[in-house]
């Protein structure tokens, strides 16, 4: 019995690994699609933490990344991207100098 217990904390440890991977990618293809969109160079992205966020009315486990941002090829800025399991829940840009 025990070693069920073991092998199913085991499995779910490795899945929620799996599914963590999963999101970053993600995260990185939304990234360079926003960053595209708004003509900036993407730098780098990279997960910052977890949280607990009302969106739309509704509690929502969200995942947050810090994007790496270039506007004019020199300076460097940094953007917040949300994600709520693989879809966008919000990207907040600040100011930044351009080009």
């Amino acid at each position: 019995m025990g070693s069920i217990l073991l092998l199913l904390a085991l499995g779910t440890v490795c899945y929620l690994f799996w599914l963590q991977r999963k999101q970053d990618e993600r995260a990185i293809v939304v990234a360079r699609q926003l960053c595209q969109q708004q003509q900036l160079q993407l730098l780098d992205c990279g997960r910052s933490g977890h949280s607990f966020r009302k969106i739309n009315g509704r509690l929502r486990f969200i995942t947050q990344y810090q994007v790496d941002f270039s506007g004019d090829g020199e300076s460097r800025y940094q953007a917040e991207l949300l994600l709520s399991g693989m879809r966008l829940a919000a990207f907040n840009l600040p100011a930044y100098r351009i080009n």
